[in-house]
């Protein structure tokens, strides 16, 4: 058992390293998409991915029951060229929640191929105020070695093209803990993978649909295009969520979620306190619940109302007649970040209580009364 559990801690790590290493800022996911369509084809009895680059990846189980579509999104955020200056600078815009603290002295990738760095003032000439100044956006700049706007064209740049950061996988002295950019939602994506190797040649009720979002980080948009077409039964959302084990966040009165704890439930979630954007359905919460529990799996169940933070299962569920949904969160600290950290446990966790979803997919129940 200890055995199979490394194997595929091993397996997800080797995805996870894979897949963050693509740049697929939102809205121009062609090579994260292509990647992850490669690795699904072979693992699915059928396969399609739409103009905008959903994927579904359905496995028919063999058995009667019902449809379970389990997502995760392709996206990153990062920065689109606003303009070329004539100099050759470049200035940006903001794909995705992006914070200001993030922009100085930054490496990036424009088009995911062209280097570039987030310039900074020489600290030799920074006053003391700008010493401690959190320069806004509109006062950044990216610079790509060129020297006028001719030059930067020439390096094929335009207006709108998508600009990612650099955060190289790295194993951390406790190898169980990696960090890397856009582990948001590339470790949900290679649970997808993970859990289509786990059950091939296994017989199970109902069809399990993979699918694979595009455009989260702008507005949940892939999930909506796509739930009304699988049109499943019940889903499940995969994510990531803020975990609230570092010195900056109160665990008990904030956030209780941490690091090596297990998946995380967000039974709610939304962007005030007023307005929720998603609330898990009852039925799915008693599926996972059940799901963990022969898993020997903790859930560290959360409410997000107040908190700015959301995922697909909000689109999802409002989506044709209304889809029950439940989420399963992968916690990693300093999201939305290039150094977004987790606990590959937590992930292992994740798969294990999907396999027992699908393998008991025959006894669901989802009438609501």
């Amino acid at each position: 058992m200890k055995g199979g559990r490394n194997m595929l801690k091993n397996r997800l790590k080797e995805l996870l390293k894979e897949l963050t290493s693509i740049h697929g800022v939102s809205g121009r996911e062609q090579k994260i998409v292509a990647a992850l369509a490669e690795k699904l084809g072979p693992l699915a009895d059928e396969m399609t991915v739409d103009n905008w680059g959903n994927i579904v990846a359905v496995r028919n189980g063999g058995q009667p029951g019902p449809k379970v579509m389990v997502a995760a999104h392709a996206d990153e955020i990062g920065l689109c060229v606003k303009n070329i200056l004539p100099n050759g600078f470049i200035l940006m815009s903001r794909i995705g929640v992006v914070s200001d603290l993030l922009l100085q002295g930054r490496r990036v990738r424009v088009n995911g191929t062209v280097p570039g760095i987030l310039g900074i003032k020489a600290g030799h000439l920074m006053s003391p105020e700008e010493r401690t100044k959190v320069k806004p956006m509109n006062e950044c700049y990216i610079d790509v070695g060129a020297f006028s706007k001719e030059e930067v064209l020439s390096m094929g740049i335009r207006v709108g093209d998508r600009i990612s950061f650099e955060g190289d996988f790295m194993e951390m002295h406790n190898p169980d803990l990696v960090c890397s950019k856009a582990v948001d939602d590339r470790i949900g994506c290679s649970i997808i993978v993970a859990l289509f190797e786990e059950l091939r040649g296994q017989s199970f009720p109902g069809t399990l649909c993979g699918v694979i979002t595009v455009q989260e980080e702008i507005g949940l948009r892939g999930a909506a295009m796509i739930s009304g077409k699988v049109a499943p039964d019940y889903a499940i959302a995969l994510d990531t969520i803020p975990s609230g084990d570092t010195p900056d966040v109160s665990y008990d009165r904030q956030l209780p979620v941490r690091l090596g704890g297990g998946p995380a439930v967000a039974l709610l979630d939304g962007y005030d306190s007023a307005f929720i954007s998603n609330v898990v359905h009852p039925k799915v919460q008693q599926i996972l619940e059940e799901a963990a529990e022969r898993a020997g799996t903790p859930l560290q169940m959360v409410t997000l109302g107040g908190e700015v933070y959301t995922t697909d299962a909000a689109n999802i569920s409002l989506e044709g007649n209304g889809i029950p949904v439940g989420l399963l969160l992968t916690p990693r600290r300093y999201s939305h970040s290039p150094v977004e950290l987790l606990h590959m446990n937590d992930p292992v966790c994740v798969v294990n209580v999907l396999k027992e979803v699908v393998l008991k997919n025959g006894s669901v129940s989802l009438s609501f009364i």
